[in-house]
């Protein structure tokens, strides 16, 4: 196979599409630590500095946009004819505009970083934010020494619920941290991403390798002081994939059927016992029978499914608290919840069934192109077989993770879930993984760890 492949026809320097990159995912990915700090005002200006950033090296680039992925480009197209019978008009517009120029934006570092920059700039956006997240909840913990509160907010004397607040100086009481993010589970997605991206790099020999083990550790440390039940279901489905990937990957493709059939036994009882066992699971993980309510509020969405099934209430995204339908849908111990925690159940409500069909289809011809990226038999026409590639892994394991944590959270659709996974459907829509030259702008390597994967026999990879 020869590597050709559309790309960028502009001029963009390396060095600014991935220091782009590293500040796009590091932002997005702080969360609320923005808003928190810098009020709604000033996020909003930070925010829309970055766009602009990325919107501009889009503008230079000039990539051809025939090979990206039409059905991100169709879901989106169904949230902006959803203006028509949107039942929040005037909110629909301005969210699917955001979502536009997110997925523009990570149109803009798809199509000027390979795919091993594209690794780099992830593992150091997410490293830093697990880095200040450490250094800010020590903060808390030994200087101030009582919870925070965002600084736009005054409660008084009132009384705030515990997930009001910033960070509630937890880190030595055995509670669960929130970090930068300002939620647990989010710092918890934020560590496994981090694991996934550092593990990737010690295996590529980007990383040196006391480095990458004291990155590990930091990870492991966060994920265990977030106590995230639903990052663990995440991290354990993401192990499992990892281990059937590098598995089926060891045999030609003519000889996988046996090997797919197992796998396929496997995960069908799994999923069953699974689904038996879910409230015996979820009380085990501390979530009580109905995942610490989000069986109330699936409840309550499932019945504004009903009202509009097939076209929806129209496009929101994150839900606008100035919106009543939504804002006194679900609440629970003082607390109001914007979203489904459910990104499917999420677009049924807004899109209908018509959208959830195009953003299913959206997300499994991602997976796909990530599954085949990762467990394809490399051939180089010069080269014949290619050793394996480690960094094939990487899309695959990131898009794995993202869909399981899309059950219980609707991250997926708004804010650093949704620009990384358009990130990756589009790059993986350009290029598969493996198709592009070394020579890439992908830096340099450590010899000593990348010598640890070796050529397979021939019919192996």
């Amino acid at each position: 196979m020869t590597n050709t492949w559309p790309v960028a026809r502009g001029t963009v320097p390396e060095r600014e599409a991935f220091a782009f990159a590293s500040v796009l995912l590091a932002v997005v990915f702080a969360g609320d630590a923005v808003p928190n700090t810098l009020t709604w005002v000033g996020a909003g200006v930070l925010w829309a500095l970055v766009a602009a950033w990325g919107v501009s090296i889009l503008v230079r680039a000039k990539p051809p946009i025939a090979r990206t992925p039409r059905s991100l480009w169709l879901f989106l197209a169904w949230c902006l004819v959803s203006i028509a019978w949107s039942h929040w008009r005037f909110a629909t517009l301005p969210s699917i505009v955001v979502q536009v120029v997110c997925a523009a934006v990570a149109f803009a570092v798809a199509s000027t970083l390979s795919w091993r920059r594209i690794l780099d700039a992830t593992s150091l956006a997410v490293r830093w934010v697990l880095a200040l997240s450490l250094l800010f909840e020590a903060f808390v913990a030994v200087v101030l020494r009582h919870p925070i509160a965002p600084v736009w907010t005054d409660y008084g004397d009132a009384r705030i619920p515990d997930a009001f607040y910033f960070s509630r100086a937890e880190l030595f009481t055995g509670g669960r941290i929130q970090g930068l993010p300002g939620n647990a589970n989010l710092l918890a997605m934020v560590a496994l991403l981090a694991a996934i991206a550092v593990g990737v790099q010690l295996a590529e020999g980007r990383i040196r390798r006391a480095r990458g083990i004291g990155w590990l550790v930091v990870a492991a440390l966060v994920f265990f002081l977030t106590r995230s039940s639903t990052v663990l279901a995440a991290a354990v489905v993401v192990a499992f994939v990892l281990a059937v990937a590098l598995w089926i990957r060891r045999v030609p493709t003519d000889r996988r059927t046996p090997r797919y059939l197992a796998v396929t036994g496997v995960a069908v009882a799994l999923a069953v016992v699974g689904f038996v066992a879910r409230g015996a699971l979820s009380e085990l993980l501390g979530k009580g029978s109905d995942a610490t309510g989000r069986g109330e509020i699936w409840a309550k969405v499932l019945g504004l499914v009903d009202q509009h099934p097939v076209l929806g209430w129209g496009w929101i995204g994150y839900w606008w608290p100035s919106i009543p339908t939504l804002a006194d849908l679900a609440h629970r111990k003082g607390v109001t919840y914007l979203q489904a925690h459910d990104a499917y159940l999420d677009v049924w409500m807004q899109t209908g069934i018509i959208g959830l069909v195009l953003f299913a289809v959206y997300a499994l011809t991602t997976l796909h192109r990530g599954w085949a990226g990762a467990t394809r038999i490399g051939y180089d026409a010069r080269l014949g077989q290619r050793p394996f590639d480690p960094v094939t892994l990487f899309p695959l394991l990131l898009v794995v993770a993202l869909l399981v944590q899309s059950v219980a959270e609707s991250r997926l659709l708004y804010q650093g879930n949704w620009i990384l996974f358009a990130l990756l459907a589009i790059k993986s829509r350009i290029v598969l993984v493996g198709d592009e030259p070394s020579s890439t702008g992908d830096g340099p390597r450590t010899p000593s760890v990348r010598r640890a994967f070796r050529p397979t026999p021939a019919g192996r990879s």
